[in-house]
């Protein structure tokens, strides 16, 4: 399964590629051992697809102390940031994932998560790059598969493009139930996340970004 898009930026400065090689490790669910470990603490599991730099998962991971947070990104520069975060603050409950996420959910038991995000995922917005979009059919099969019943998925845009695909997407796989009450909800970010770097800029330079919550209807 390839992997579009950045995996690696600007060199990581020597604190951070030391973070890389000695921290992770130990947070890192690349190894059985620490996934093992994780599933067994039968506490509430979070997972954020594709983290940034991080802020979300460690405000969230600060107010809801009693669960567990799974950072996935394949991107080097945005692992060491969060890693950097993580040391920073003493943070216990949160592990990463650095690779696909589509390939760490065909690693998790049925019905282990409570909780998920894909914040602002890349929109992809050339019809030719459709493939690339992480949101597809199959992707939320498996994502339900891996979730418990009625649990929720928030995600989130400001390309109307990847908007206007993430909500077909949702609509056409039965497994999910859209939660609204007030359509202009759609428009204002839920309080529990944070205002990351990137929702502040996509901010500034005026773009409409969308937050849908969708229900896990489909018990495995």
């Amino acid at each position: 399964m390839k992997i579009f898009g950045r995996k690696k930026g600007r060199r990581l400065s020597y604190t951070k590629q030391k973070l890389v090689e000695n921290f992770l490790p130990n947070i890192s669910l690349d190894n059985d051992k620490n996934l093992s470990h994780v599933l067994s603490l039968k506490k509430h599991l979070f997972l954020e697809f594709g983290f940034g730099h991080g802020e979300n998962i460690i405000k969230l991971s600060i107010n809801r102390p009693n669960w567990v947070f799974i950072a996935i990104d394949p991107f080097l520069n945005g692992v060491a940031s969060l890693l950097e975060k993580i040391k920073t603050k003493n943070i216990l409950n949160v592990y990463i994932y650095h690779g696909d996420g589509r390939l760490f959910l065909k690693e998790l038991p049925r019905n282990s998560i409570n909780e998920s995000c894909i914040l602002f995922p890349d929109p992809w917005p050339k019809f030719k790059h459709e493939s690339r979009r992480i949101i597809q059919r199959e992707f939320l099969t498996e994502l339900s598969k891996v979730m418990t019943l009625n649990s929720l998925v928030y995600v989130s845009s400001d390309d109307q493009t990847a908007q206007t695909w993430m909500l077909k997407k949702f609509f056409d796989n039965e497994n999910f139930k859209w939660i609204v009450e007030d359509i202009n909800q759609i428009y204002t970010k839920p309080d529990f996340l944070e205002d990351t770097k990137y929702y502040k800029k996509s901010l500034k330079e005026g773009r409409q970004a969308s937050w849908l919550k969708f229900k896990n209807i489909k018990a495995y």
